[in-house]
This record gives C-alpha cells, sequence and structure tokens, in this order.
C-alpha cells in the first residue's frame, strides 16, 4: 500500500473515530446542552487555551464541550466535516475558529437555517453580525501595533524587515499584516518592509522562504511572523544563516516553544491572542440566547505583548493556561 492510500485510510480512521466519540459524549450528556468547540488546529496549544476557556465556561452554565478540529490549519475540508456533522447531531451551539475566509461560509450558513447559533471565535469572515451569529475575534489592527511599536525602538534609518506568513486564506492574518506595516511606516517611514506571502501553513515552505529573504537581504534587521507556524520557521531560519541574535524575531500568536525560545532570548516577544477569554465568551452568548436575550455582537478580544519581562505574571500565565480539564 503506498503512502497516500495509508494515509487515507488513517484519516478516515481518526474522522470514524471523532464520530464515535460524539456520539458517546451526546449520549453521556443528553440531559446538558452540547455546544462543538472547533478550533483552526488541534496541533497547537493556541487553541487549547480556547479549549480551557469553554470548559469553564461550561461548568458554570452546566454544559458539555465536544472539542474537535482538523490536525492542521489548511485542512478546510477537515473542518467543514466536522461542523457538518455538529449540525447534523443537532448541537445547542458551535463555536468556530475557520480556517478559510470563504470555504466555511456555506456550513456556517447551513447551521443558521438549523438553527443552531454559531459564534466565531478568532478571525473574522465576511458575514454580518446577525441572529444565530456572533464574533468574538482577535483584534488583529492592534495586535499588528503592538507588533510595530515593540520593533520601532530597535530599528535605524533604511533597515529592512520582514513580514513573514501573510496567508491570504485568513482575514486576520491580512488585517494584522496591514496594521503592523501602517504603524511602521508611520513611526519610520524610510525604512523597507518586505513582505512575503504564504500559499499554506506547511513548516518545509516556511522554513525555506524565511532561510531565503534572509540571504538575500543582508540590510535585514527585524522579522515579525504573522502566525505560530512562521514564527518557528524564522527561528529555525535564523539559527541556519547564523544569524540568530543579531535580527531581532518577534512573532504573533503563542505555542509553549516559541515562549521557551522568548525565555531563553532566542525571541524578541510575543503579541499572544487571548483565545482563553474567547473561548469563555463564546459560551456565554451561546447561553445568552438560549434564555431567550437578543445577544449577537462583535467582541474584539485585545492581544497582550508577552516579553521575559512579564511573561511570569499571573494575568499572562492565566493567558497561556491551556488546562482544560476543569476541576
Amino acid at each position: 500500500m503506498n503512502r497516500r492510500a495509508r494515509a487515507g485510510l488513517h484519516a478516515a480512521g481518526l474522522f470514524t473515530l471523532a464520530v464515535v466519540c460524539f456520539a458517546t459524549v451526546s449520549c453521556r450528556s443528553h440531559s446538558r446542552p452540547l455546544v462543538a468547540v472547533i478550533p483552526e488546529t488541534t496541533a497547537q496549544e493556541l487553541w487549547e487555551s480556547e479549549h480551557a476557556g469553554a470548559e469553564r465556561a461550561a461548568q458554570t452554565l452546566g454544559w458539555s464541550v465536544y472539542w474537535n478540529g482538523p490536525s492542521r490549519e489548511d485542512d478546510i475540508n477537515r473542518q467543514i466535516q466536522i461542523v457538518n456533522h455538529a449540525i447534523k447531531k443537532g448541537v445547542a451551539g458551535i463555536v468556530l475558529s475557520p480556517d478559510h475566509a470563504v470555504a466555511l461560509i456555506t456550513p456556517i450558513r447551513s447551521a443558521m437555517t438549523a438553527g443552531i447559533p454559531v459564534v466565531i471565535v478568532g478571525s473574522p469572515l465576511s458575514l454580518a453580525t446577525q441572529k444565530n451569529l456572533s464574533f468574538v475575534v482577535n483584534d488583529d489592527n492592534a495586535m499588528g501595533t503592538l507588533a510595530a511599536q515593540r520593533l520601532g525602538p530597535q530599528l535605524r534609518s533604511r533597515d529592512a524587515v520582514a513580514v513573514l506568513g501573510v496567508y491570504p486564506g485568513i482575514v486576520s492574518l491580512v488585517e494584522r499584516a496591514k496594521a503592523f506595516e501602517d504603524a511602521l511606516r508611520q513611526s519610520h517611514p524610510d525604512v523597507r518592509i518586505i513582505e512575503r506571502r504564504s500559499s499554506s501553513f506547511g513548516f518545509a515552505e516556511a522554513e525555506e522562504s524565511a532561510e531565503e529573504t534572509i540571504r538575500a537581504n543582508p540590510d535585514l534587521r527585524s522579522i515579525v511572523g504573522m502566525n505560530i507556524v512562521q514564527t518557528r520557521a524564522a527561528y529555525f531560519a535564523l539559527v541556519a544563516t547564523g544569524m540568530l541574535g543579531r535580527i531581532t524575531l518577534v512573532g504573533c500568536d503563542q505555542d509553549l516553544d516559541l515562549v521557551r525560545q522568548m525565555r531563553a532570548g532566542a525571541i524578541d516577544a510575543l503579541v499572544a491572542e487571548d483565545t482563553a477569554a474567547m473561548g469563555y465568551d463564546a459560551l456565554q452568548l451561546l447561553a445568552a440566547e438560549r434564555n431567550g436575550h437578543e445577544s449577537w455582537t462583535k467582541k474584539l478580544v485585545p492581544p497582550v505583548l508577552i516579553t521575559r519581562e512579564n511573561v511570569d505574571r499571573p494575568d499572562i500565565q492565566q493567558l497561556l493556561d491551556m488546562n482544560w480539564r476543569v476541576h
């Protein structure tokens, strides 16, 4: 059996297991409202923090959470499958962090038509707030601005700054990149900005792109990674080119290995999404709707700049907490 066939069987097996688990959760929790919380990917601690926030809210509400998502951010079909299965099961609500700005619109509308309220978490979509559709999303304008403010004092006239990982399929990445570039141009109009777009979330592509950017621009002084994969790839590219410590790296979004490298001084700072607050607030919105209150809204959750100086503060540690097993 070739590699592709094995991968297909593995994916099919995972989906079957998810369906069985979903049915088990539903049967055990028939007396409690069941909410499907579907992250961009289950492979990053960023979204485990959302899971923790959702579980904390569910405990206070007496609800149950079904947590499942794709293993990669670019597995859009898998995420659509999970949303459609949640609709079929008739869940009380869906909390979704979409992997694509357009592809998830149809399943979202299907959920709304079925009377299932949806809260979009993380990245916005080109849909207006309406009955059965709310948004609890990261303030990406603030995120880009925070990254620019962090790098600004370290830049000199005519330095080059690389913006890596602008993936057109996710609105939040485009918005935060634009905000970063606008803020940096305002404070440093003579700085040269190099924007590199991505066609996927593959690490190999990201690392190759980062290394090419470093080698091709001897005046490069700073890099900002628009997401976890790009920040991680930039770190390894800096190591490979011998430029670690000579080029400042700031990352958007948080993961445990990135926090560890920041503590070690390899990464200057991380601009973190408060996904724990997003998960908590999303369930509170669903509960308000279930109790007959018109609560459909768009809430912007401010990001937080994490540095070596503040990483051990209690509020930062709570933001980074991914222990979803509420006791």
